[in-house]
């Protein structure tokens, strides 16, 4: 007998997909910029390679900057909004006490400790917990921003990160873990297979087809 066909399951909405690719565009867009203005005046003794900054000059950085993170800001927002306020969303994104007790499980998974793949849903407990961590590493991002933007204007936030080049550190701190949850979810969906990173654009996945358990035939007599 032929092996059965798989099967496919619609795992992402539209407006999932629209966000999720728009939010990977802003990110490319406010991280090459904002590495430009980095090197306008460095915290650090080191500057980036003009190669893989935006922007050119420091006007243009901003200007860069700025249009990624409103992108960003009306994305994210939507992706927020969307995720509370839908059955989907909150079924199958948003970290719950429950699932506390799945994230060692994953890690140890994703580190090959563990060969079995553990019992999950549509997204497992550790990607929950990167999710909606997104929500406050995107507002850590935007107050920093502010603070050392309009640090006269908004003292108030500014002095709430230890001043302003302090709040340049912090700043610069948001955007790098920004930058290791992409690299993780790079991972993750190189691990995951071809399909998974298909679904995201089609909305539909290939899931292994079950076989149906074998009905033992009564023996010739």
């Amino acid at each position: 007998m032929s092996a059965p066909a798989p099967m496919k399951e619609y795992q992402h909405p539209f407006i999932i997909r629209l966000t999720h690719w728009l939010n990977f565009v802003a990110l490319g867009l406010m991280v090459a910029s904002g590495l430009r203005i980095y090197n306008a005046s460095p915290i650090w003794s080191f500057t980036i390679p003009d190669s893989v900054t935006l922007g050119g000059w420091l006007a243009g950085a901003r200007m860069w900057h700025f249009l990624g993170m409103w992108i960003f800001l009306v994305n994210g927002l939507i992706w927020v909004v969307y995720n509370i306020a839908t059955r989907h969303g909150r079924r199958t994104t948003i970290f719950r006490g429950r699932d506390v007790a799945g994230v060692l499980p994953m890690v140890q998974y994703y580190l090959r400790i563990r060969k079995n793949h553990p019992p999950v849903q549509k997204y497992n407990a550790l990607q929950k917990l990167a999710y909606t961590s997104l929500p406050v590493l995107a507002l850590g991002s935007l107050l920093t921003g502010i603070s050392i933007y309009w640090p006269v204007q908004f003292q108030g936030i500014t002095a709430l990160f230890g001043g302003y080049d302090t709040a340049r550190i912090w700043h610069f701190l948001f955007t790098t873990a920004f930058v290791f949850f992409f690299l993780g979810h790079i991972f993750m969906v190189t691990i995951s297979g071809w399909s998974n990173f298909l679904s995201m654009i089609t909305g539909w996945k290939k899931e292994p087809a079950r076989k149906s358990p074998s009905i033992p035939q009564p023996s010739a007599r």
